[in-house]
């Protein structure tokens, strides 16, 4: 479905991607770990070019999407995303939000996009919330209005940008319950996350990158019990003990 080549990054002198080769399969869930500043955010923006890279390919569908006669907004309605932060839009009520860019963006008509919002919304389990507006929300509820968005647009990837970082702790597991739904609702998902046990039960494959580079991959048995690389298995004993 995705395919990246010796995919790389700088802003100015500073390389944040250093020879990026990496296979999305349809339906998998990948997890990123890895320390901050490892590049794992900036690699999940070059996914829907919010980040333009530096060198390599990106194929996805078969399609180049570097080439430049690609229209990035075709890709951000194919590849979705959430971000760390929520960026729901104050004025507009929670179903507003998730209505917004169907209308806008894919021309639904407004009867229609209702229908598919508040089907999204019960689906995160905030249908009773359409009527509200963000400020009303704690930031779980908002993050999973924000997820609801996403997936109104009908996209057939999401990535995720650690989404539950700006939570609470006892907030997060309802996120991460939405999250383990789409998965096993089959949606392709790609998610740079801090919660080991959710790569641990959820993903399919586990990436660990660090100062740019891809340095381990596989399964998550494999990764979180028995890593191959000295780095890996140096990171996992401090953020799993």
């Amino acid at each position: 479905m995705y395919k990246v080549y010796e995919l790389s990054k700088k802003f100015g002198d500073l390389e944040v991607l250093k020879n990026i080769s990496l296979d999305v399969q349809e339906g998998e869930v990948v997890c990123i770990i890895g320390p901050s500043g490892s590049g794992k955010s900036t690699f999940l923006r070059c996914l829907n070019l919010f980040e333009i890279p530096t060198g390599g390919k990106m194929y996805y569908s078969g399609t180049n999407i570097l080439d430049k006669t690609v229209d990035s907004r075709w890709l951000r309605e194919e590849v979705g995303m959430v971000f760390q932060k929520y960026n729901l839009f104050p004025l507009y009520t929670v179903l507003e939000n998730v209505m917004l860019a169907p209308v806008l963006t894919k021309k639904k008509n407004k009867k229609e996009a209702k229908e598919i919002a508040l089907e999204l919304l019960d689906k995160v389990g905030l249908k009773d919330k359409a009527a509200v507006y963000p400020r009303t929300l704690s930031g779980g509820q908002q993050q999973r209005v924000a997820i609801a968005r996403a997936l109104a647009m009908e996209p057939r990837m999401l990535l995720f940008d650690e989404p539950t970082s700006a939570l609470d702790p006892e907030l997060v597991g309802d996120v991460l319950d939405v999250m383990k739904q789409l998965a096993k609702d089959g949606m392709t998902m790609v998610v740079v996350t801090h919660e080991m046990g959710f790569a641990r039960d959820v993903s399919d494959r586990v990436i660990f990158m660090d100062k740019g580079y891809i340095v381990e991959e596989g399964r998550p048995e494999d990764i979180f019990t028995n890593p191959q690389n000295g780095r890996t298995k140096e990171f996992l004993s401090r953020v799993l003990n």
